[in-house]
């Protein structure tokens, strides 16, 4: 990874994001790339006179940037943009420097708008391409846990992919979930359907696991720091327990491409997760 975005307003809670970003690029050796976007404020119509935070902002971003530890290691860019639409300014900014990440804090539905529309980091994901990283916890250091969720599309082979590459040094939990109708078809027929099912999901897991072994291979990652296993039930649901069994730190998803009923908002278990949720968390397209 050669270019990490990080979006930031500045704000208490995206310092973790800020401090996150940092850390990446250090231990990556990619060059970070800061983005802020501020309005510009009207300070008499009369005169026309524009009152400019541009430079207050900037100032900002490098007094965080000397605050954090081994920053004289990085390669930064700092921009500053005034008006403009957050979301679209963030995604033209991400392709314009290629990033391969872009880091974002977590923040609230504040307002009725978002409660439509979706947050900035919604709206970043949906209509962009690029990989983004949510985060929700003050980094304490490399990411440790890893739950890796797949339904083996395009989206989820490429967040494993990028989650590899960001916590090389992490315990690595690949998770497929798959379910089972609820219908009354004899305590014999449901039996011999679910073991179907769930052979069914543990033969299409494994295959998956031989198609990436030169992947894991190249990121050193061995049955020492690496398990994989399916689980029935709802996947929004499922995820969060075993999150909370291997205590991840990191929840990596991809979410599909296509456009939903809602194209305003993003569908299902993406949605569900961003909205609450217990650490970190990477989501990314399929390309």
């Amino acid at each position: 990874m050669k270019n990490i975005l990080l979006a930031t307003d500045l704000a208490t809670v995206t310092n973790r994001a800020f401090e996150r970003a940092v850390k990446l690029a250090s231990t990556s050796g990619a060059k970070l790339h800061i983005l802020h976007l501020c309005p510009l404020y009207s300070f008499s119509k009369k005169k026309k006179q524009k009152i400019s935070l541009k430079q207050d902002a900037e100032d900002m971003i490098k007094n965080s940037l000397d605050a954090c530890k081994g920053v004289k290691k990085l390669n930064t860019t700092i921009t500053v943009i005034e008006g403009g639409e957050t979301f679209a300014e963030i995604i033209n900014h991400a392709e314009k420097i290629k990033a391969g990440l872009i880091v974002m804090g977590m923040h609230g539905k504040v307002k009725l708008r978002d409660m439509f529309v979706g947050t900035t980091i919604e709206r970043v994901i949906r209509k962009g391409v690029k990989p983004v990283l949510m985060v929700r916890d003050k980094p304490l250091g490399d990411y440790k846990s890893v739950l890796v969720g797949t339904d083996f599309s395009e989206g989820s082979k490429r967040v494993f992919h990028i989650a590899l590459e960001l916590a090389p040094s992490s315990l690595f939990h690949l998770v497929h979930t798959y379910g089972f109708p609820n219908i009354d078809i004899g305590d014999y027929l449901i039996h011999n359907s679910q073991q179907l099912m769930k052979d069914l999901a543990d033969n299409r897991l494994e295959k998956y696991i031989k198609e990436n072994k030169k992947i894991l291979k190249r990121h050193k990652i061995g049955p020492e720091n690496f398990n994989y296993r399916t689980v029935e039930g709802d996947t929004y649901a499922s995820l969060l327990r075993e999150a909370a069994k291997v205590k991840s730190d990191l929840i990596a998803i991809g979410t599909h491409s296509h456009v939903s009923l809602m194209p305003y908002k993003l569908g299902g278990t993406a949605r569900d997760i961003l909205s609450s949720p217990p650490c970190d968390v990477l989501i990314s397209k399929g390309l």
